[in-house]
Formats: C-alpha cells, structure tokens, sequence
C-alpha cells in the first residue's frame, strides 16, 4: 500500500509539471522568453510563472537556450567558445540583444505558432 501512495505521488508530481506549451519545435513562445529573460529582469522562477510552467521547471532555461543557439549559428559561432555567455545570459544581456535584434524577424519567420495544451 505504501509502495502505490508513492508511485501514486510521482504521478500527480509529472502532471503538475507538465507545461502548458504543447510545441516542441522552435516556436514564438520560446523567442518572447528570450527577450523576457534579456529585458524584464525577473528571476527564472518569476517567469516561469509568468508562462504557465511551475516555479522548479527548466522552462524558460531551455527555451532560451534553443534561442541562444540558433543565434550562435546565424552567426557563425561555436557553442563552446560562447559556453559562458550562454551559461550566464543576463551578464551577456547587451550582446545578446544586439543579436537578437539583428535576427529576430528571420528568426519569426521560421518559428511556428505557439500550441498550448487545454486547461482542465
């Protein structure tokens, strides 16, 4: 009995995690983040809040992340040489504005529409 309260526990703690972004490829959503993280100065946690996801998620790490990357490549550069402005984006916040800028609206242009899953 005490073995399904667990098991039982580790399912409701997956569903409460679940985010509410359905999409999984490189989407708007995850370029609006972006541009939250550089420009609002609120903390991981606030933000994801903010978008639907639980304060403890990886979220709106790993959305900007995916942004991050894709403007390394527009650019030409490696990820490892950069590993430190994309460990510690806020301290890099200028430079990656710059880029974001300079490729935003091709970067909108080969984004898909956000997808959400439906509120119970």
């Amino acid at each position: 009995m005490m073995i399904h309260n667990t098991i039982r526990q580790a399912d409701e703690i997956k569903y409460e995690t679940r985010p509410v972004l359905k999409t999984r490829k490189f989407s708007t959503i995850q370029v609006e983040i972006f541009e939250h993280v550089l420009l609002s100065g609120k903390t991981n946690q606030v933000l994801n809040v903010q978008f639907g996801y639980t304060r403890r998620s990886h979220a709106v790490v790993d959305h900007s992340k995916k942004v991050m990357y894709k403007l390394l490549a527009f650019e030409n550069l490696s990820r490892s040489e950069y590993q430190e402005r994309i460990t510690y984006p806020r301290q890099y916040s200028f430079w990656w504005n710059s880029l974001l800028k300079k490729h935003k609206q091709r970067m909108l242009e080969m984004a898909i529409e956000t997808a959400y899953y439906l509120q119970a």
